[in-house]
């Protein structure tokens, strides 16, 4: 009697932490969808500003080297979401047509919203196997995505599999610490058919591990939202920053050698200051969770 009520409060303890960890992967795919989008937003106010600046004519040599790795950091971001667009419509179209080897990977986008894989792919940046996904090409960069999203057996990439037992959200994983172990990843018909005192311990133990993935979870969740508000708050700076400088450039007409000779310091300063912002503005752009470099 008493191992079989262990093993019923078992099961429930299981079940709980399993919800839990569920809906905080959730919580975390909706702060990557509004991370995505906040950089979209961002991205529009760097590519402003960049134009302000390649407006500059006559620019110092160290300004002009500056301008140029901030325009490389500004394309990376570009042609990472390019390429992950292109091969998300790729996917949805096979999935429409029920093309086969691209249902699977169509099917898993379709159920999360086309922008999951894109908020995956410029969120996280890093497939299971430690490359970066902007690093990838075409269809391997759409199967890391989906790989992340539990997009099911993803044909196109050959290794199948990142669906976890019950649950499509469960196959998230990654360098992030989002994979909770096979074993702990049972169902609850399977501890019901075991025997009471293993069922129960059994049970206890997945549920231990899976709350320790949640905590992993919660600090990538924080780390999201931390990096959200930087990126809002850079670019009200840009935005500001642009504003206060694209007159005075105007008015000299966009040439470097007439601003400096006018001896107007406002003005210097703060296309030095945009320069500046704007280098730590484009590395942003690229950062991903996880990475505390």
């Amino acid at each position: 009697m008493f191992n079989k009520q262990f093993k019923k409060e078992s099961i429930a303890e299981y079940k709980t932490a399993l919800t839990e960890y569920e809906g905080t992967q959730k919580q975390i795919m909706n702060y990557s969808e509004r991370l995505y989008n906040q950089r979209l937003s961002f991205k529009k106010t760097i590519e402003n500003t960049l134009d302000l600046l390649n407006k500059i004519r006559n620019k110092p040599f160290e300004m002009e080297t500056e301008v140029n790795e901030i325009q490389i950091e500004y394309k990376k971001f570009e042609n990472t979401v390019l390429t992950i667009e292109k091969e998300v419509n790729i996917a949805l179209k096979k999935n429409a047509l029920g093309a086969g080897a691209g249902v699977a990977a169509g099917a898993g986008i379709a159920t999360l919203g086309p922008s999951a894989a894109m908020a995956i792919a410029t969120t996280f940046g890093t497939a299971s196997t430690g490359t970066a996904i902007s690093a990838l090409s075409g269809a391997a960069a759409t199967n890391a995505a989906l790989a992340w999203l539990g997009g099911g057996a993803i044909a196109a990439g050959g290794a199948g599999g990142g669906m976890a037992a019950g649950s499509s959200f469960l196959a998230l994983a990654g360098p992030v610490g989002w994979a909770i172990g096979g074993g702990a990843i049972a169902t609850a018909g399977i501890l019901t058919n075991s025997k009471n005192k293993k069922a129960a311990n059994e049970a206890l133990e997945k549920a231990a591990e899976i709350r320790s993935g949640t905590r992993v979870l919660e600090g990538t969740k924080e780390e999201i939202i931390e990096t959200n508000k930087l990126t809002y708050n850079t670019q009200r700076l840009l935005q500001s920053l642009h504003e206060s400088s694209y007159k005075g450039v105007k008015e000299y007409d966009y040439d470097f050698p007439k601003i400096a000779a006018s001896d107007n310091k406002k003005l210097i300063r703060n296309l030095g200051t945009l320069v500046n912002n704007m280098k730590s503005a484009a590395q942003l752009l690229n950062r991903t969770i996880g990475d505390k470099a």
